[in-house]
C-alpha cells in the first residue's frame, strides 16, 4: 500500500550461489540499475538427420531439447541522473528507505553539476561482470543465477555478455553502458530425471528389492504387464521367481 502510493516499483534482483544448490543462501544479491524494457525466450529441438543415399529429405529423430535461453538488455549509468544500483550481501532484501530513496533520486532534476567528478561507468559493469561471468578460483567455476522479477524466476547460468558503452564525458570516460546478457537454464540432475519421467518399457531399469516385494508385481509396474516377470527371472538368473532376496538388485531388460 505505501510502496503503491510513493509509486515504489520492485528492482529485478539477481541472486549469486557458488554451487547449484539454491536452498543455500546467497553469497550476493544484485539489484539492476533500471528494470529491463523487455526481454526474449529461446527455445529449439535438436534432431539426428537420417538421411538415405539418394533421398532428398532427412529422417528427423529426436535428439534433445537444450535448456532454455532467456537474453536481457541492461542499461548502466554513472552520470547521476538515474538512482544507482545495489549489490547487497546474501539475500539482500531491499529496505523501504533503499525503494524510498531511488524514488527521491529519480525525482530530483536531472542535472549535472559540470564541475563535479563522474565516475566512470566501467566500475559498476566490471562488479556486475565479476559476480555473473567471473571465474571463482575456489570452485573453478562461474555462478549460478537466479532471476527474480515479479513472477519470473529463472536458475540459470551466464552463456554471455556484450557490453556498449554509449555515453562519454569530455575526457572520454564512459558514463553509460548497454550489457546485453544470454542466461542459460540449469538445473539440478534429479530434477532432469523426475521432469523425463523415463518409466518407458523400452529401456533397462534397475531395481533394488524391498522386504515383502513380488517380482510379478515389479514386472507389472514397469511393463504394465506382469506376464514378463519369467523373463526377467531368466535375465537376472534367478534360481526362483517365487522369492526373492531384501536388497538384492534386479534389471527388468527393455521390451524389443
Amino acid at each position: 500500500m505505501i510502496q503503491a502510493a510513493l509509486g515504489i516499483v520492485d528492482k529485478m534482483r539477481i541472486e549469486v550461489y557458488e554451487s547449484s544448490d539454491y536452498k543455500k543462501t546467497p553469497k550476493k544479491t544484485i539489484f539492476v540499475q533500471l528494470n529491463p524494457e523487455k526481454y526474449s525466450r529461446r527455445n529449439n529441438v535438436l534432431f539426428s538427420e537420417d538421411q538415405p543415399l539418394g533421398a532428398s529429405k532427412n529422417n528427423l529423430s529426436f535428439n534433445r531439447s537444450p535448456s532454455e535461453e532467456v537474453t536481457f538488455d541492461f542499461i548502466f549509468d554513472s552520470s547521476g541522473v538515474v538512482p544507482p544500483g545495489k549489490i547487497k550481501d546474501g539475500k539482500g532484501e531491499m529496505s523501504l528507505l533503499d525503494k524510498a530513496g531511488d524514488v527521491l533520486g529519480a525525482l530530483k532534476p536531472a542535472i549535472v553539476n559540470p564541475f563535479a567528478e563522474i565516475k566512470s561507468v566501467e566500475e559498476d559493469v566490471d562488479a556486475f561482470k565479476e559476480l555473473t561471468i567471473g571465474y571463482n578460483g575456489n570452485t573453478h567455476q562461474t555462478a549460478y543465477l537466479q532471476i527474480l522479477w515479479g513472477g519470473f524466476k529463472l536458475q540459470c547460468r551466464l552463456k554471455s555478455m556484450d557490453i556498449d558503452y554509449t555515453l562519454f564525458t569530455k575526457s572520454g570516460k564512459p558514463i553509460r553502458a548497454k550489457v546485453k546478457c544470454v542466461f542459460k537454464e540449469t538445473t539440478t540432475h534429479q530434477i532432469m530425471v523426475e521432469q523425463q519421467n523415463k518409466t518407458s518399457p523400452d529401456l533397462t531399469h534397475l531395481r533394488t528389492a524391498n522386504m515383502n516385494d513380488k517380482l510379478a508385481l515389479m514386472a507389472e509396474n514397469i511393463y504394465e504387464n506382469p506376464s514378463y516377470y519369467i523373463d526377467v527371472a531368466q535375465a537376472n538368473q534367478l534360481l526362483s521367481f517365487r522369492k526373492i532376496e531384501t536388497g538384492q538388485n534386479i534389471s527388468f531388460p527393455p521390451i524389443k
